[in-house]
């Protein structure tokens, strides 16, 4: 196993989700935060002696997927934020908010995960 020294905080308010995920990304050698809901990430990300590089967050917990991409932009943290969820459920969740889709299905497929966040990680290197 490779250690990064990339942090990955998982929004998710089910915890029969978020907990085996990160355990997972743990496993994979990422450093994993968890929030149960928006304002729990928020208080992550202002936090300065935490540093998170990609934000993974289901639309339909309270206070996540959607607005807390929008917050992030306009606190302009330097973040990657992933939204995670179904089409169904994010076309009655963001109305006109946001023209992208989820990045990633639900239930998760931890590999399709890993994918992502390395993907995110990456282009954020560039």
């Amino acid at each position: 196993m490779t250690v990064s020294s990339d942090v990955i905080l998982i929004v998710e308010g089910d915890i029969l989700v978020r907990h085996p995920l990160a355990q997972y990304l743990r496993e994979c050698g990422f450093k994993v935060h968890e929030a149960s809901n928006g304002g729990e990430a928020r208080t992550a990300l202002k936090a300065t002696d935490l540093k998170i590089d990609v934000v993974l967050a289901d639309m339909t917990t309270e206070g996540s997927g959607f607005a807390l991409r929008e917050w992030v932009r306009g606190e302009k943290i330097p973040v990657a934020v992933i939204l995670a969820g179904s089409i169904e459920k994010a076309v009655d969740k963001a109305g006109t908010l946001c023209n992208e889709g989820p990045a990633l299905a639900k239930p998760y497929q931890h590999h399709l995960v890993l994918d992502e966040i390395r993907r995110s990680l990456a282009r954020r290197e560039r």
